[in-house]
């Protein structure tokens, strides 16, 4: 299944079912083992990751593309 990082502000101290409610996701919708990942604390921003479809239709999502090594080994 295809996924991408959604950012979500909520105040306090935020649980995932937290922000899986503001934004109208289901349980299923979104992945737990990733969690609920803090961006910036001053702004409260926090990130999780989403279904790609459930994600465009809640207004889109960010990439979540795989990170590798670059060049050859060293």
């Amino acid at each position: 299944m295809n996924r991408v990082l959604m950012t979500v502000q909520l105040p306090g101290r935020p649980s995932l079912a937290a922000a899986r409610r503001k934004l109208g996701l289901r349980p299923d919708e979104v992945d737990e083992s990733y969690g609920l990942v803090e961006i910036d604390p001053a702004q409260h921003l926090y990130a999780l990751l989403v279904d790609a479809d459930a994600a465009e239709d809640k207004g889109g999502g960010w990439a979540n593309p795989r990170i590798e090594p670059f060049g050859p080994p060293v």
